[in-house]
């Protein structure tokens, strides 16, 4: 009986090993950061131009979640396609009727990415603790009681829903809207909510570091709807650069950090 106790357990490890993915198309750079802190880079065959991989890496750069291809997807023969939250439910259905595996990230939500991490560790059949050890570099307790912090990018301001609060809980500070994932700019809610801090993000390919925003502080003083408040005459006004560790995926660790040094600026 032990005999076969172990048999069939050799067996099982074996079909586990088995059923992990060797060749996987992402079309999230945020998931690819992700696949590459679980030390999968080598099992990435294709992926975005966004995706942050060195430019010696071989996969494809020709994943398009706005233009998908089939053809060139399957050229690439991947045995997991990894979708971003954001895409076409069809062409998600396209994929599966190709006979590829496909896993959608998570409804957004301000602990999204601890549900993606989750996801694809268990597709890469990592084990619960590796996949606890990468989720708890994002699950940080904050020292400090909470400030409110208005994140602006690229014509959007990022509520408590986005995945952006997560980072933002950790270092201590809080969305200054009070509902909503992402809320179209304008300056009347600006001036309603009255945040603390101002965070301007400007998307680009390489992620910059948080800085005082002299231009943004010069323009928001000529808006009359806002330029009595608070944190514009305490200057606490920032701006930065996104790149693919602003996306959501294991590189918010790196966001939350910085968010962490902002906070001790604005005690």
């Amino acid at each position: 009986m032990r005999r076969w106790s172990a048999t069939l357990a050799l067996l099982g490890a074996a079909v586990l090993a088995v059923a992990a993915p060797e060749r996987i198309a992402t079309y999230s750079p945020g998931a690819t950061r992700t696949l590459v802190d679980f030390g999968a880079a080598d099992k990435i065959v294709a992926a975005t131009r966004w995706c942050p991989l060195p430019a010696t890496h071989p996969a494809a750069r020709d994943c398009d979640v706005f233009n998908p291809d089939l053809e060139r997807l399957l050229r690439a023969k991947p045995d997991l396609v990894i979708l971003p939250r954001t895409s076409n439910p069809l062409w998600a259905e396209r994929c599966r009727g190709a006979g590829l595996k496909v896993l959608v990230l998570a409804p957004e939500s301000e602990t999204c990415v601890l549900a993606d991490i989750r996801l694809i560790g268990e597709a890469l059949g990592r084990s619960p603790e590796q996949i606890q050890r990468l989720n708890q570099t994002l699950e940080r307790i904050p020292a400090l009681l909470p400030r409110k912090l208005l994140i602006i990018w690229d014509g959007m301001m990022a509520g408590p829903d986005s995945y952006l609060s997560l980072p933002m809980r950790g270092a201590g500070f809080k969305s200054a809207l009070k509902k909503g994932s992402w809320v179209k700019f304008d300056w009347e809610t600006l001036a309603h909510v009255e945040p603390d801090v101002i965070l301007w993000v400007e998307s680009t390919p390489l992620d910059g570091p948080i800085v005082f925003s002299a231009k943004r502080k010069d323009e928001m003083s000529q808006v009359s709807l806002v330029k009595g408040l608070k944190c514009l005459n305490a200057a606490l006004i920032f701006e930065t650069t996104s790149g693919s560790q602003w996306l959501p995926g294991s590189g918010l660790a790196q966001v939350g950090l910085k968010f962490s040094e902002l906070r001790e600026k604005v005690r």
